[in-house]
């Protein structure tokens, strides 16, 4: 059962209780912005808020009781509430350790940053900003509560939380806050991978990407949250790039063009799509630079270091392709090429051109004539020939070892590749199984 936010206030007043409306909620109603996330802080101690929830008839979520939080449906909305609290930092452990404390004061003092340390409360309206907030939400600065480095020791992961805010509302890292984070950086590694994955991945999904990640970098945060992209910054390209692999890996994040649906993926295509070139880099004849098969091998970094982050499995084995083809060139107008081309990609032609014209944004070149071309060939063959992209072989598997009167083996695949392989050139028409048998008895030495 779902209650309503009033029938809520009601129950925490009958009990005496106080409840504040606090965090998120509360900076983007400031900002102008639609929230998604409703959070309250009270008095009461979490079996108390459960307990008040339940005599209401709400859906109760007790996944975050330990650290003091217990979640409850409100208006079809789950709305965590939690106890007054001041969060420590053991070294060594993966999760902040809490105590609970009486007064909103003291929670508001044990905040990460001053532009979600304010409430309001729910019985009153009464309106509280101890840390000036406000002035820091319009003068678009994020800003340490307190001590910086106190605050960072207590969870590293406000460190990541502060570059990502960088991302998401394109605000600047207040000078004192970013050195806190710089003598507090290592603690990073003590973090659950799963709580760092989450804040970089909100952080690539922001605004204004690219500032949070040279954020990143500039607080010493990139070797301990992303050590496989550490050899980056400082390493220098040819005449036909304006920038160092890390300047040119954040034009290409912050230029590739996205949908909301497609926004993830691609933003991690575009910061993986180089990943290589520290590791390949050489001296070619002329003495410029050379990356000779970084596309390969930063495919394979790439598919190391998300599994690492744990990303999901079917969205990084796209961000791999992607990476691994970055470099295809195919010519527009041969219709076998573009058609391979797409094939190889599994229907993900759209989402590797924006990466490659994203990829062209910070080049000394332009490149956008070949990429109209190939977009171009690419619909033009989606449209007319949308059997021969599939590459499907006229004869199943079933087929071939009723004809060949053979058991089930490797044998199978390489014949069925060789004739999906014919059917994309060509070369054999779709569905035509009498000629795929004669192809196949040729393949197999019996014709």
């Amino acid at each position: 059962m779902t209650i309503t936010h009033e029938a809520l206030r009601e129950a925490f007043r009958a009990r005496g209780r106080q409840l504040w409306l606090v965090g998120g909620a509360l900076r983007d109603r400031l900002l102008g912005i639609p929230s998604k996330d409703i959070d309250y802080a009270t008095d009461a101690l979490p079996d108390e808020i459960e307990e008040i929830a339940r005599s209401l008839g709400a859906k109760v979520s007790t996944v975050g009781k330990r650290f003091g939080t217990i979640g409850v449906l409100v208006e079809d909305t789950w709305v965590e509430i939690t106890t007054f609290r001041g969060d420590s930092y053991a070294g060594g452990s993966r999760w902040p350790e809490v105590t609970f404390g009486r007064t909103i004061e003291e929670d508001l003092a044990r905040r990460d940053f001053t532009i979600t340390a304010f409430a309001e409360n729910a019985h009153t309206g009464e309106w509280l900003d101890l840390f000036g907030g406000e002035a820091d939400l319009r003068a678009g600065i994020i800003r340490a509560v307190g001590d910086p480095a106190t605050r960072f020791r207590e969870d590293p992961l406000r460190i990541l939380r502060g570059v990502r805010f960088v991302s998401q509302l394109g605000f600047r890292l207040d000078p004192a806050t970013a050195a806190g984070m710089r003598e507090t950086a290592h603690l990073i590694a003590t973090l659950s991978q799963e709580r760092v994955t989450a804040e970089l991945d909100k952080l690539l999904q922001g605004r204004a990407p690219a500032a949070g990640l040279e954020a990143l970098r500039e607080v010493g945060a990139l070797p301990h949250a992303l050590p496989e992209l550490a050899a980056m910054p400082g390493c220098e390209q040819n005449r036909f790039h304006r920038f160092d692999v890390w300047g040119h890996t954040l034009a290409t994040v912050e230029a590739i063009a996205a949908t909301p649906e497609t926004l993830r993926l691609r933003r991690w295509a575009a910061l993986l799509h180089d990943i290589g070139k520290p590791a390949v880099r050489h001296r070619k004849p002329n003495g410029e630079w050379g990356f000779y098969r970084h596309e390969v091998v930063g495919a394979e970094l790439a598919a190391a270091l998300l599994e690492r982050l744990r990303l999901g499995r079917a969205e990084s084995h796209v961000v791999v392709l992607l990476v691994r083809r970055h470099m295809d060139r195919p010519d527009p107008a041969d219709r076998r090429a573009v058609r391979r081309f797409m094939a190889k990609l599994g229907g993900h032609w759209r989402d590797l051109l924006a990466l490659k014209r994203a990829d062209n944004a910070s080049h000394t070149y332009d490149d956008t004539a070949y990429h109209d071309a190939l977009e171009a060939a690419c619909l033009r063959a989606e449209q007319e020939e949308a059997e021969a992209i599939r590459a499907e072989s006229p004869l199943s598997g079933d087929e071939l070892v009723r004809m060949f009167d053979r058991p089930p083996g490797p044998w199978v695949g390489v014949i069925k590749r060789q004739l999906g392989a014919m059917v994309l050139d060509g070369e054999l028409a779709p569905g035509d199984k009498e000629a795929a048998a004669r192809i196949a008895r040729r393949l197999m030495g019996r014709d």
